[in-house]
């Protein structure tokens, strides 16, 4: 065997638990794996991949190997079985492909566990909170449950159909924290889901519009997801430490994964301190993650906060705010291969509901992203703000300039917040000037003020401020405009705020 295929990693802990994920098949041995290793996992294509595990103490000094056999198709790793029992084993990097693999454990001569339909594609890591987590089976099955994710402001007929695609496989956890390893529900404690028929059911919605559009692009390419996304939870939960780290994060390691999809913030936007916290809580997790997965570059996409007007959660604003410092934030060891959706735009007008509609629409927004960054190619954005300074002809004028490349062709458009709108619907041409600009002087208190597009630069004015000093765009919780700014990629400008350079 060589040595690409030997790993050299941390051990999985000794107390893992041994539900399904223990099996027995050669009447005497016994072999511990991650719940995770089953029927229908899907690996990461192009990416070493490390399974750790446990055998009885009397197998120590062994080899454990793991073969994969699919079509003509053939991989091994293997490694020794330390004195404790426990190994860690590499697999080799494969090339996805529509091909099911089956995955087979031997100690020396002899098979002590077989997993079938494996799958070798994009594997991507769901996380957040409920708006990441929202499906049809956990949010909207029962009309009590659809009354309350819903806020009553949509109706059945509203919500999106689910995908089916026997090429997307996916983890959805049970609840419970008292799991040492990623917990299983009862419906997938033998085999990974299916986005088929009733298992789609357990998919969040923006995890399965992301894989149609990744399965467009690459047909051949099978898409898995192992969803961490726990509705009504603060970040702190999520962070190294958090027990929802400890209870769904840490347990994947090992795993090389395509990207991790974020998508939380409400309940940080619930207090003042939690929402000033954000910015350097944001960062901490995705260094974080990117430290248990192994790639200092791992792609990470996060949704900033969309519009909403109900109970509780009066900070956003901020949180947003925060959302958008990330793209420069010094926390963050790499800024390669982050991508922020803005989705102030994609409610379809249900922004009375925490959970809004539109959940397609940031989905094919952050595979845009995700698929660019793939290709080596522009990735898509919206028109980020840079800095702002007084014109100095006029200082009840200030001149908003943006991040060179998403600033092309600034246009006002009419966002569509209908029921009806979709990705390409999304906006529309308006002859209305762009609205949601407010400014301040040395007193801080903020006055409308109007804007113009000039060139690739943005101009704000207003008559009741002799020194602009601050600007703010799209400064409220549920910001109702008829005109907002887009760029030629049709992706809306980030509500921001501003201090103003002299």
């Amino acid at each position: 065997m060589t040595l690409s295929f030997i790993l050299l990693f941390a051990c999985f802990p000794a107390d893992a638990r041994e539900s399904k994920k223990t099996l027995q098949e050669n009447g005497n041995t016994t072999l511990s794996l991650p719940s995770y290793v089953m029927d229908g996992m899907v690996l990461q294509q192009n990416k070493t991949t490390t399974l750790n595990g446990s055998a009885p103490k009397s197998s120590s000094g062994k080899t454990i190997s793991v073969t994969l056999r699919g079509g003509k198709h053939k991989y091994a790793g293997s490694s020794t079985i330390g004195k404790t029992g426990k190994f860690s084993i590499k697999l080799p990097r494969i090339k996805g492909s529509l091909v099911q693999y089956t995955m087979e454990f031997a100690i020396a001569t002899t098979v002590v566990k077989t997993v079938h339909d494996v799958c070798v594609g994009e594997l991507f890591i769901a996380a957040g909170q409920s708006n990441m987590e929202i499906n049809y089976n956990d949010y909207l099955k029962s009309d009590s449950a659809f009354k309350a994710n819903t806020s009553s402001r949509y109706t059945r007929d509203n919500i999106p159909k689910n995908i089916n695609d026997q090429y997307v496989h996916f983890l959805s956890p049970a609840r419970d924290l008292n799991a040492k390893d990623y917990p299983l529900r009862d419906v997938e404690k033998d085999t990974w889901l299916t986005a088929t028929g009733d298992g789609a059911n357990y998919l969040g919605y923006i995890p399965q519009f992301f894989a149609q559009q990744l399965r467009k692009k690459y047909p051949n390419i099978p898409v898995g997801f192992i969803q961490t996304a726990w509705g009504g939870t603060m970040i702190s939960h999520h962070i190294k430490g958090g027990d929802i780290y400890k209870n769904r994060i840490a347990p994947l390691q090992g795993l090389a994964v395509a990207g991790v999809l974020w998508y939380q913030g409400e309940d940080d936007s619930g207090t003042m301190d939690s929402a000033l916290r954000y910015n350097i809580s944001f960062a901490t997790l995705i260094n974080d993650y990117r430290d248990l997965f192994n790639d200092e570059t791992l792609p990470f996409f996060y949704v900033q906060l969309a519009r909403y007007d109900g109970y509780g959660y009066i900070y956003n604003t901020i949180v947003r705010n925060a959302q958008l410092s990330i793209l420069d934030s010094s926390v963050i060891a790499s800024h390669k291969n982050l991508g922020m959706t803005v989705s102030i735009d994609t409610d379809k007008g249900t922004s009375k509901a925490i959970h809004p509609l539109g959940k397609e629409i940031v989905a094919q927004r952050m595979a845009n992203q995700w698929i660019a960054m793939n290709e080596h190619t522009t990735v898509p954005s919206g028109p980020l703000p840079k800095e702002a300074h007084l014109d100095p002809k006029d200082q009840s004028t200030a001149i908003v300039t943006f991040k060179t490349g998403a600033n092309v062709k600034l246009q006002a458009k009419r966002p569509n917040y209908t029921t009806n709108a979709t990705f390409d619907t999304i906006a529309s041409a308006t002859n209305t000037p762009p609205s949601g600009f407010q400014v301040a002087d040395g007193d801080g208190v903020m006055h409308n003020a109007t804007a113009t597009i000039a060139g690739d630069a943005l101009r704000v004015h207003s008559n009741e401020v002799n020194h602009i000093t601050q600007i703010q765009y799209l400064w409220k919780s549920n910001p109702d405009c008829s005109s907002i700014i887009y760029n030629s990629s049709y992706l809306p400008l980030s509500p921001f705020t501003l201090n103003v350079n002299r």
